[in-house]
């Protein structure tokens, strides 16, 4: 089912007032398909139109049903994914993405997490390649070649140099620097 199916099913359940038992394992089969969790029924009349209001308020707010994601932390879990930063994870709102960036920083974080797929090791070792990759801006390295084929012109000298360089308003990083002074540097080296 897509979201609006869903979303329209919802309203439905909504106006029903007794729910007959298809029904309800109806509402159990959404809630986990919307929400990505368990349904659990209380002894509380009303948790069957609760969920109903849960998943239609969720949907309602975020456009899309809750990404499957193949971690799960362990129970009182709250991840941090750097020290000191504002970035805070429950089951509720974690990724694969988030856990794996996680993991791939901090491998022995694996320690928080209940569940994980088998492969957990090579997803966090292809998502490291991919982050490590700099995709270089050829402006860049045709103003770092000319800075180089400058008398007297060094490595330290044209970094220093172009430590503020900023691309479409983003002022670069070092270490993506370093990858377009290292391919300049090979572009001056296959000239000579």
């Amino acid at each position: 089912m897509d979201v609006l199916e869903v979303n329209n099913r919802l309203e439905e359940l909504r106006g029903t007032s007794a729910l007959s038992a298809s029904d309800k394992s109806e509402i159990a089969l959404l809630y986990s398909a919307v929400l990505g969790k368990t349904f659990i029924k209380t002894s509380c009349n009303d948790c069957y139109h609760d969920a109903i209001i849960e998943m239609y308020l969720y949907l309602k707010n975020n456009g899309k049903m809750k990404e499957k994601c193949s971690y799960r932390l362990k129970n009182g879990v709250l991840l941090q994914t750097e020290f000191g930063g504002g970035d805070m994870y429950t089951n509720a709102n974690l990724t694969d993405s988030v856990a794996e960036k996680y993991l791939a920083k901090n491998p022995k974080g694996i320690q928080f997490f209940e569940g994980f797929p088998s492969d957990w090791e090579e997803r966090v070792s292809k998502r490291t390649e991919k982050v490590n990759q700099v995709v270089l801006n050829d402006a860049l390295v045709t103003l770092l070649v000319e800075e180089f084929e400058k008398d007297g012109a060094t490595a330290s000298a044209v970094r220093e140099a172009f430590k503020g360089y900023e691309i479409d308003g983003k002022k670069i990083t070092l270490k993506v620097l370093d990858a377009h002074i290292k391919a300049a540097q090979e572009v001056v080296n296959k000239g000579e």
